[in-house]
């Protein structure tokens, strides 16, 4: 399992998305609140999320998500969620999403990789449509012994199980800081590409959030 997650882990590192930017058109903000309640193995999760665009005009989209997990292993978990997304930017439209998660990470001293990939089936009421989208999200973070800063970069690649095209990738680095008794922060900055009309834009992102496990 260890070796085929490492192999895994390597050909998403080497691989390049065949899209390239073709303007840097925008720039955004990405903000959210998490909470996670954990029983043990089992845990329950909330998050609220707000994003602008427009150049910190206007709001592409919030969403509204609860769910519930389980830690299978010390290296495995998996969760199912739900999504209520509102989508200003694409003309008000609704969105209901339902997520299935499984994330694999391993450990050595303050090193982590993860590997997660993420099943999205999103319907449309206005249009009574569904789309269906496959996120795979590669993640390397250091935590350095006695310190409350765990940096990391991350990589997610979007493909839509419809169309079998590359939908959006999104570039982040950032950092997340523990603030003590399961409350912590997490700042990032994000390169997002994106499909527009068939053409790839591209958006500066920085983001901020906040996470509280109990």
């Amino acid at each position: 399992m260890r070796k085929t997650f490492i192999a895994i882990l390597s050909a998403l590192l080497l691989f390049s998305p065949k899209a390239s930017a073709q303007s840097v058109s925008d720039f955004g903000t990405w903000s959210s609140v998490q909470l996670v309640k954990s029983f043990g193995a089992p845990y329950a999760m909330a998050r609220l999320e707000h994003r602008s665009y427009d150049h910190l005009q206007g709001t592409e989209c919030w969403f509204a998500m609860a769910g519930g997990g389980y830690n299978f292993k010390s290296w495995l978990k998996g969760d199912l969620s739900y999504e209520y997304w509102q989508v200003p930017a694409a003309g008000g439209i609704t969105q209901h999403k339902a997520v299935l998660c499984l994330t694999e990470t391993l450990k050595r001293e303050g090193l982590a990789l993860a590997l997660r990939e993420k099943y999205e089936l999103a319907y449309i009421p206005d249009s009574g449509s569904f789309t269906n989208t496959l996120r795979t999200r590669i993640r390397g973070q250091y935590k350095a012994p006695e310190s409350r800063w765990t940096p990391y970069l991350m990589y997610e690649f979007f493909s839509s199980f419809d169309t079998g095209k590359w939908v959006r990738s999104l570039h982040y680095a950032g950092t997340e800081i523990s603030l003590g008794n399961g409350h912590g922060l997490d700042f990032f900055y994000m390169f997002h590409l994106y499909d527009k009309g068939g053409l790839t834009a591209a958006c500066h992102t920085l983001g901020i959030g906040y996470t509280f496990v109990f």
